[in-house]
């Protein structure tokens, strides 16, 4: 049963990258300045990012977390007290989206900006 669970999350993870439009470069942690919340309504979770690239809110189990999102190169990263990973940032139907993957591939948030 663990096992499928964990095929099953691989693949929604995996269809969400799929899913998004094409990456847009992250210059500056200043561009993703705002509130984003979980695309669809059926998970809670949400953050505000401020300008230095911090960011709290809450995490789809409800919990309260807090980072750091840093970019170079084009790209960015998020640095929570439990977790790490990439970040990316796209446009899908008019609306800028984030996605949150964790480095060790144990899930994936998809946020759109609401501010």
């Amino acid at each position: 049963m663990r096992f499928r669970l964990g095929v099953c999350l691989v693949v929604l993870s995996l269809a969400a990258v799929a899913y998004a439009g094409a990456d847009r470069p992250i210059a500056n942690v200043k561009s993703l300045t705002g509130d984003w919340r979980a695309m669809g309504g059926v998970s809670s979770a949400a953050i505000r990012i401020k300008p230095d690239g911090s960011y709290e809110g809450i995490a789809a189990n409800g919990a309260k977390t807090v980072g750091k999102i840093t970019a170079a190169g084009g790209k960015a990263s998020f640095q929570s007290a439990n977790s790490a990973g990439t970040v990316t940032w796209s446009q899908e139907g008019g609306k800028d989206m984030l996605l949150f993957v964790r480095a060790d591939g144990r899930g994936s948030a998809k946020l759109e900006r609401v501010k």
